[in-house]
């Protein structure tokens, strides 16, 4: 009699403790990154009333006769099925696709997470803002490279709210040179010389700066300068007297861009044009800079001169026959500019000078404006100068047996002695999953299949309670045999 007294009181308690569990699933239905539990039962020990004998003697042998003691939790499981991925449109909320745990620290624990509703505090660390776990990850060095071998550590980005500038090493053009242009040229003859003193001559361009100036009998440089900007004409006081004939070319069009220092500041290089005979045209430039004073200067370049000729068969450059120099100039505080022009894409076709500076390699300094993260949990930096830089990557860390985890509150799991050591490492490699920016993974509980469980474990509750009942009311007639 007694037996079934107890068996139902362990009916009792076990149906309650899976209510428990039912509950607290219900409960955290919208919780994000919740994996739900379930409990199975177990029958107890059986008390042996007979014991099963063998065939012998003509008979078959009988079975044991054994009454149970009740019953008892089997185990309470954490079913790690992933959840559904709710879209929420912002940046930072992460989630997993396949396996895989995000690690977070407190400064001095590690634990593990499928919760990514992440954020950058005022330090701009990325912490889960549920708990203000720290998310750890691997950081990029200043030229935006992770090295996946690297360290996991706190996922800071205070030491990356700047992009660096670019010196500009690189010029490319493209388009056309009208064929059909001509030979823009001007000459002044007989100028007279000045006696005792520097002879200077203003040369009559109806287009500056000019790019061409020759003398006949004399050479640039050692017999006289050019002030190509002005048009102005110097010849020596050393030069023998007499006349002098003087023709000059001037371009035909202009190609400016912008170009950067190695310490961010803007230039304009201009790239003048000047045909000088059929399928060959002279290249000069011009790069501004600020003196001292702070005044804007045009600095007609020395070096960033050359020949391009053109294949008249194609109207192709011919980069055999072409030869143009680097742009070479100091600037005050900042690096040298040595930029190279690059004229292959340049045609020489009948038709409108289209030809632009289409493209250029450096750029300005910038600040951090916003981030974004991508599949493999690469955090990427969008810079005011227009640059994209990697920043960081998140790590994520798998386990041999999830369900052997130890759920700790907060949407923490820790490891047991029976979840295996985190693998730890980048999204997608060795088997871990991959990030899906802008979503939150919710809760794993089915609503319906709790429900069902509530009802059979109510049920269940109910029969035992029946079973206590019963034994009482039998217990009670036993009572009253004395009467």
């Amino acid at each position: 009699m007694m037996r079934s007294l107890f068996a139902g009181v362990s009916g009792l308690k076990n149906h309650q403790t899976r209510m428990d569990v039912i509950s607290n699933n219900i409960a955290n239905v919208n919780t994000v990154g919740f994996k739900k539990s379930r409990v199975t039962f177990q029958d107890m020990l059986n008390q042996t009333l007979r014991g099963a004998s063998s065939p012998q003697a003509g008979r078959g042998g009988t079975n044991p006769m054994q009454v149970g003691l009740g019953m008892t939790l089997a185990s309470i499981d954490v079913i790690h099925t992933a959840g559904s991925p709710q879209s929420t449109g912002k940046n930072t909320d992460l989630s997993i696709e396949g396996e895989g745990f995000f690690i977070m620290g407190d400064g001095s624990n590690i634990y593990y997470s499928r919760a990514g509703n992440f954020d950058f505090d005022f330090n701009k660390t990325l912490i889960n803002t549920s708990n203000g776990m720290v998310v750890k990850g691997i950081l990029a060095d200043s030229n935006g490279v992770i090295d996946p071998n690297a360290s996991l550590s706190d996922l800071n980005l205070s030491s990356h709210m700047t992009s660096p500038p670019k010196a500009t090493s690189t010029v490319q053009y493209s388009k056309n040179l009208d064929s059909t242009a001509t030979v823009l040229t001007g000459e002044l003859e007989d100028v007279a010389h000045t006696n005792g003193s520097d002879t200077e001559v203003v040369l009559n361009a109806e287009k500056l700066p000019v790019t061409k100036v020759t003398i006949a009998g004399l050479t640039e440089g050692t017999d006289f300068t050019v002030d190509y900007l002005n048009g102005k004409v110097t010849i020596d006081s050393s030069v023998a007297t007499g006349d002098y004939d003087i023709t000059y070319w001037m371009p035909n069009y202009q190609a400016p861009i912008t170009v950067y220092d190695s310490k961010g500041d803007a230039h304009q290089l201009v790239a003048y044009f000047t045909k000088v005979n059929n399928n060959t045209w002279e290249v000069d430039t011009s790069l501004t800079t600020v003196d001292a004073s702070g005044n804007t200067v045009v600095n007609f370049l020395e070096d960033g001169k050359g020949t391009l000729v053109f294949s008249p068969s194609t109207g192709k450059l011919n980069t055999g026959a072409s030869s143009v120099s680097n742009a070479t100039l100091t600037v005050a505080g900042a690096d040298p500019f040595d930029i190279l022009l690059n004229f292959a894409n340049v045609t020489e076709y009948a038709g409108d000078f289209t030809i632009i500076g289409f493209s250029q390699d450096g750029y300005s300094s910038g600040d951090l404006k916003s981030v974004a993260v991508d599949t493999t949990g690469t955090i990427t930096g969008s810079f005011s100068n227009g640059q994209n830089r990697k920043l960081a990557q998140i790590a994520i860390a798998t386990f041999a047996n999830p369900a052997g985890l130890m759920k700790v509150g907060n949407n923490l799991f820790l490891p047991s002695n029976n979840s295996g050591e985190p693998d730890q490492g980048l999204p997608g490699v060795s088997g871990r999953g991959i990030i899906k920016p802008e979503t939150l993974e919710m809760s794993n509980v089915d609503l319906s299949q709790e429900f069902v469980d509530m009802i059979i474990t109510q049920r269940g509750f109910q029969a035992n309670s029946r079973v206590i009942s019963a034994s009482d009311q039998i217990l009670e007639e036993l009572v009253n045999l004395r009467r």
